[in-house]
């Protein structure tokens, strides 16, 4: 019985300091809702002539909205894709109901609609849903060239 005990306790143990160690690879990252005033400083400024990316990463933009379906069912990837990326690609979340002029500056008029934008050239834009498989594919083709 106390063997017994005692195999049970030492593989607990083991188990607890491999799910520790994994935990303490894993990073999670947030993806960011951004306001107009937001985008315009940290993505690109609508306003200007010329767009031209503002940040230090490529970017990918999911233009949503609360009440779209497709657009909630696209989140959890997006967020497999934040942490798998995290160090090398920036995603953010822009409410076209909260920021109707961004969806107006990019021609959007269905969502959801992603925008993937490289750190140099022009952006490209998706429309509905995907699987991850799909956006893994876009990944490679828009900004890891």
């Amino acid at each position: 019985m106390r063997r017994t005990i005692l195999y049970i306790a030492s593989l607990a143990a083991g188990f607890f300091m491999t799910m520790t160690a994994a935990n303490a690879q894993m990073k999670d990252f947030t993806i960011q809702t951004l306001s107009t005033k937001e985008f315009n400083d940290k993505v690109y400024d609508i306003n200007a002539d010329e767009l031209k990316s503002k940040g230090d990463k490529p970017a990918i933009v999911d233009f949503y909205a609360d009440w779209c379906g497709p657009c909630r069912a696209i989140a959890p990837t997006l967020q497999e894709l934040a942490d798998k990326y995290g160090d090398e690609i920036v995603i953010y979340k822009v409410n076209i109901d909260n920021s109707p002029e961004l969806a107006q500056a990019f021609g959007i008029r269905s969502i959801p609609a992603v925008m993937y934008i490289p750190l140099k050239g022009e952006p490209a834009m998706t429309l509905g849903a995907r699987d991850k498989a799909k956006f893994e594919k876009e990944i490679a083709s828009y900004l890891k060239k």
